[in-house]
């Protein structure tokens, strides 16, 4: 007699990357990433944004920076450290409070920043291309709002000669507008952190596949991936089986407690994007959604 037949397993449910506005804003942080890093040599968009907030504004110390440029404490001493290093920014003693060290550009280096400046309106131009001229206003307008840019410091920068302006600057404005996403996820989902979400769902997609197809599906860079992937089989998840046509090579499927997790994560998740879109009108909602897909999709 030959075996039982085994059911079918059925596809687990998620909320389609596609359709939701915070892996889409990875996705489009990523672009803006690449076209940074092909352009601007020596700085990065995290460093050019703390140079922004120390020439854009008075009395800025790292904490300071780190708030204004939307960078969190670990990161912003680091970037710190590293345009101190490549000598764009010197510490002062504060006149004021001897305990606390204010941040200044070297001489010379507002002018070097003006160069770089030119660069990055080029990428800002580039980042939106894929829109239409008459719909990139808008585009701006409506990212600004979800990353409620009116709640934030930036809304009256004090100096803007040979800089952009944050509050209309798109790729400073996605940056924040993930920030405000991760902050309702992790008020919202207890169970996984958005990028471990991303994994899942990318499994629950693609079926059984390597972690190089995942990352790229999750919108995660490779040492990411291999993070969350391990996470995730460490906490039974996920499963890893080498491939059948390559030993060398190893896969990784979804197994029966990840299913029935992804099942119960599909309402918060979506209360979760729904939130994030609670500055637009419902009417708005489609419109943003499709200018995002075509900045963050772009080929």
């Amino acid at each position: 007699m030959g075996g039982a037949l085994r059911r079918p397993v059925e596809p687990a449910p998620i909320v389609a990357p596609v359709s939701a506005p915070g892996h889409l804003l990875r996705r489009a942080q990523q672009v803006h990433t690449d076209l940074w890093n092909a352009r601007v040599d020596g700085l990065t968009g995290p460093q050019y944004a703390a140079l922004v907030a120390i020439a854009g504004w008075d009395d800025v110390d790292q904490r300071r920076a780190g708030q204004l440029a939307s960078l969190d404490k670990s990161t912003v001493a680091d970037v710190v450290r590293r345009l101190v290093d490549k000598g764009w920014v010197r510490r002062v003693r504060d006149p004021q409070d001897g305990r606390r060290r204010l941040l200044t550009l070297t001489s010379g280096s507002r002018e070097r920043l003006a160069g770089v400046t030119e660069v990055a309106r080029s990428v800002q131009r580039d980042l939106l291309a894929p829109l239409r001229p008459a719909d990139r206003k808008e585009f701006v307008e409506q990212l600004g709002r979800i990353a409620r840019i009116e709640e934030a410091d930036v809304a009256e920068q004090q100096h803007e000669g040979g800089m952009l302006l944050m509050r209309v600057t798109p790729g400073y404005l996605i940056r924040r507008a993930q920030q405000v996403h991760t902050t309702l996820w992790t008020a919202t989902v207890a169970e996984v952190t958005g990028p471990q979400y991303a994994v899942l769902a990318a499994v629950a997609h693609l079926g059984t596949a390597d972690q190089s197809r995942i990352g790229e599906a999750a919108s995660l860079d490779s040492s990411s991936t291999a993070d969350i992937v391990a996470r995730l089989s460490a906490h039974g998840w996920l499963a890893k089986q080498t491939a059948a046509d390559d030993r060398r090579r190893v896969q990784v499927r979804l197994t029966a407690p990840a299913r029935a997790a992804l099942r119960a994560l599909v309402m918060p998740v979506e209360a979760v994007q729904f939130e994030l879109l609670a500055p637009l009108g419902l009417d708005e909602h489609a419109v943003f959604l499709g200018h995002l897909q075509l900045v963050a999709l772009a080929e």
